[in-house]
């Protein structure tokens, strides 16, 4: 958390709405990445992996292409084959290829994954309850809403 901490400081230099307002943003998000490393540490796993492994036990199909991840993930194809890798190396998901052109490769959780995933899920939903007690319900509501109201801006805006 004193990387947390430190975040904060640094930005004291903002005045101007606009600037504060994106400031403060990013430094939330910074400080949020902080404390989601903290949670994920406990299972010696990477923020990253665990949004691979949630896509993997989420998806209706079988598994998901190294494609279809990456950009789900917007990371590059080297990116996902080396997030692939490591979490084969961990027992979590194995490699396939596609039934119908064997040229693709395919991720698929294992059932080791699935339960590891599973058990994430669960303490997650848990310890966001608790993070989230700085707001009230309301408060939790109209920051969603005001988040997905600049997101939708910024992608409709085409910044990103």
């Amino acid at each position: 958390m004193k990387k947390a901490k430190k975040l904060f400081e640094s930005y004291r230099w903002v005045g101007e709405i606009s600037n504060k307002t994106i400031i403060e943003l990013k430094k939330t998000s910074d400080i949020l990445e902080e404390v989601h490393n903290i949670f994920f540490n406990r299972f010696q796993i990477s923020s990253t992996k665990f949004n691979v492994l949630v896509l993997l036990y989420t998806s209706e199909k079988e598994g998901l292409m190294l494609s279809e991840l990456g950009k789900e993930m917007l990371v590059t194809k080297a990116n996902i084959t080396g997030l692939v890798d490591r979490l084969q190396k961990q027992g979590l998901v194995e490699r396939k290829r596609h039934h119908l052109d064997r040229r693709k490769i395919m991720a698929v959780i294992t059932e080791k994954g699935k339960k590891f995933t599973k058990r994430i899920m669960d303490d997650y939903k848990e310890w966001s309850k608790y993070v989230m007690t700085i707001l009230d319900d309301n408060e939790k509501k109209q920051l969603v809403n005001l988040l997905q109201k600049l997101q939708t801006g910024l992608i409709e805006g085409e910044l990103v």
